[in-house]
């Protein structure tokens, strides 16, 4: 399988888990090793632990799933001492990636320098597809002039390699340029686009919140032309995500211009998908790296 390479990083194959739906690696276990995989990225986290939102959580759509999650995790200081105590990132054999947001634009550069001093992470996702609490609850990419400030900072104080999760409700290219710009290795391409649900017996929304995030195999178009459309716009690489359900789609999106490829809700359906991604992706390429359409 041909390698990927994405600033000091090296991928063995270009097949990762997405952030969120794998959580921090315990639903998967025993369904295969993670050292078959080029990487995993785990669930977002935060400064202080959060409890997320009421349920209802997900919704099923036809082909795909809305999520209502709301950040759920440990927190970072949590995080930071079990990962500090136990180390168990060293057993895996992979590139795990951990994910970060915050409350406000400062929770990111520290975060970033924390996370660079634990052991056994090689990559830092910042996600700036969250609200920010201090802005109304827009997200943090709302703003081409927000993006570059905070992956500056980011920059200046991370000593891993830094992607960028954003969120297809903004300017996502315009926002890849930002990135670029601020010197990054990579773009994230994209988080879960903005859906509702209402439930028609009782006449009222399914989720405390209203809004949440849509996955799943019906936005693979969306998500493979808004990867395309990055990938005509910056150098950067493009980590994809968004739909995928088999090694056809992932094939699709290294086509389209993608560095590597994350596979998560049908991952709840096919828990081995992403290893079955992989085999597909050695027996259709072999070594060579799919040239992406012009």
């Amino acid at each position: 399988m041909f390698e990927t390479k994405i600033g000091s990083l090296i991928f063995k194959n270009p097949v990762l888990t997405a952030s969120g739906t794998w959580g921090m690696g315990e639903p998967f276990a025993d369904f295969y090793e993670y050292g078959l995989l080029g990487g995993v990225v785990l669930k977002t986290l935060t400064p202080s632990p959060r409890k997320g939102n009421p349920p209802p959580r997900l919704y099923e759509t036809p082909a795909g799933l809305l999520n209502s999650i709301g950040l759920e995790n440990e927190g970072f200081d949590a995080f930071e001492r079990r990962i500090c105590e136990e180390n168990p990132f060293s057993l895996w054999k992979t590139n795990v990636i951990v994910s970060i947001a915050g409350d406000e634009e400062e929770d990111f550069v520290r975060l970033s320098e924390r996370a660079s001093r634990l052991p056994g992470i090689a990559a830092i996702e910042v996600n700036l597809s969250c609200p920010n609490v201090h802005a109304g609850g827009v997200t943090f990419d709302a703003r081409k002039e927000d993006v570059y400030r905070i992956v500056s900072k980011v920059m200046e104080k991370a000593s891993l390699p830094v992607f960028v999760k954003l969120s297809p409700q903004h300017d996502l290219v315009g926002n890849a340029k930002e990135v670029e710009r601020a010197k990054a290795c990579a773009v994230t391409i994209s988080n879960t686009f903005l859906g509702l649900a209402i439930d028609s017996q009782k006449k009222s929304f399914v989720f405390a919140r209203k809004f949440a995030g849509f996955s799943g195999p019906a936005v693979k178009p969306l998500a493979l032309a808004n990867v395309y459309r990055v990938a005509q716009a910056v150098s950067l690489p493009i980590i994809a995500s968004g739909g995928v359900a088999s090694g056809e789609d992932a094939l699709e999106f290294l086509l389209a211009g993608a560095s590597l490829v994350e596979i998560g809700t049908m991952a709840f359906v096919k828990p081995r998908l992403p290893v079955e991604v992989v085999e597909f992706l050695e027996k259709s390429c072999g070594n060579v790296r799919p040239t992406p359409l012009p």
